[in-house]
């Protein structure tokens, strides 16, 4: 009896060792994270950057570290490499907190010698307090620790999406590197779409004071300077995408305007004054944001308008200064707050 419960013990001991052996080399050979291999680039299957982009900062040659939230993802690295003259990988996160995005700015300076930060600086991440931000990034991807590999190679969901990967690369449904994570080639844009995609809000009762977004926002900028002051040597290119005049619609009905730009203001205060630092503003480009054509929705635009920001960047035509920044921010205040916006509503 014993003998045979012994027996029957090993053979289900050896069952499960020999279920998480194939469980992980499965995980070892798809690596849909490309933890393990880099990712090809004439095609692979693309569907989670808080994953995958550990495996690009991991695997790729660069210089230059490409990051934001989704409005980040609509360029394609090669056009910084041709801009810039450089190398680039892209790592952008939707909806991304500034805890996430240290993580794996880390991650990259310690994969490479990282010469130029592009950041997309969305005044809307700013405002927002980080206890709110989310911070999901798999901290057992973004180091080179192998001991703690085993959340990857004995996960059931990595194993899931695995299985995912063959499927869709079974059925030819990959894109080249260039083109992960992009949305311009899936989604429209147009006045139509750009008005579906906004939820119009009812005025507020009162507006917001103009702190409202102070204690954030110095929070935020906080995690930023760090940046600046412990690579001194690296350049920091940090942007305000031109968010559409619905986005100002929203902020003129909450009463957020005076505060987003007490808030805009602050920014480019503080990290002005910092040698490898630039920041450039797309918010007032008015042959943009007036065009509602350019958009999906009230702040997301299409591939054409971030290549000519791309295109921009280098020559520094949007670029602000410790002359113009409060010149350009007051002008663009002035306009958003007398601007009437009840025709873009009307058939």
């Amino acid at each position: 009896m014993k003998q045979s419960y012994r027996r029957w013990s090993a053979g289900l001991l050896a069952g499960f060792l020999a279920v998480l052996t194939l469980s992980a080399g499965t995980v070892w050979a798809v690596d849909p994270f490309f933890h393990y291999h880099d990712p090809d680039p004439e095609g692979e299957v693309w569907f989670d950057e808080r994953y995958q982009n550990a495996g690009l900062l991991r695997s790729q040659q660069y210089e230059t570290v490409l990051m934001g939230t989704s409005l980040a993802e609509n360029y394609r690295p090669f056009w910084f490499d041709v801009f810039y003259k450089t190398s680039t990988v892209k790592a952008a996160f939707p909806n991304g907190g500034f805890h996430e995005f240290s993580q794996a700015l880390d991650y990259a300076f310690e994969r490479q010698d990282v010469k130029r930060v592009i950041f997309g600086l969305d005044p809307n991440i700013l405002a927002r307090p980080a206890a709110q931000a989310p911070d999901q990034l798999p901290a057992y991807l973004y180091d080179d620790d192998p001991w703690n590999d085993g959340a990857y190679l004995f996960s059931k969901d990595v194993l899931l999406r695995a299985g995912y990967a063959l499927a869709e690369k079974e059925r030819g449904r990959t894109c080249p590197l260039q083109d992960a994570f992009m949305w311009d080639g899936t989604e429209s844009f147009s006045r139509e779409d750009a008005l579906a995609g906004y939820d119009r809000p009812d005025p507020a009762a009162q507006p917001l004071p103009e702190d409202a977004f102070s204690a954030a926002c110095a929070e935020n900028l906080a995690v930023v300077t760090g940046w600046l002051e412990s690579h001194p040597d690296t350049q920091f290119v940090f942007y305000l995408a031109p968010y559409s005049i619905l986005y100002w619609d929203k902020m003129q009905r909450l009463g957020e305007t005076d505060a987003m730009f007490a808030l805009l203001r602050r920014t480019a205060e503080t990290l002005l004054p910092y040698e490898n630092a630039e920041l450039h503003c797309f918010l007032d480009d008015m042959d943009v944001i007036l065009d509602l054509g350019n958009y999906a929705d009230h702040i997301h635009a299409a591939g054409r308008v971030t290549y000519a920001m791309a295109e921009a960047l280098p020559g520094g035509a949007y670029r602000l200064t410790p002359e113009n920044a409060r010149q350009r921010l007051d002008a663009l205040h002035e306009f958003v707050v007398n601007y009437d916006y009840e025709p873009l509503f009307q058939p």
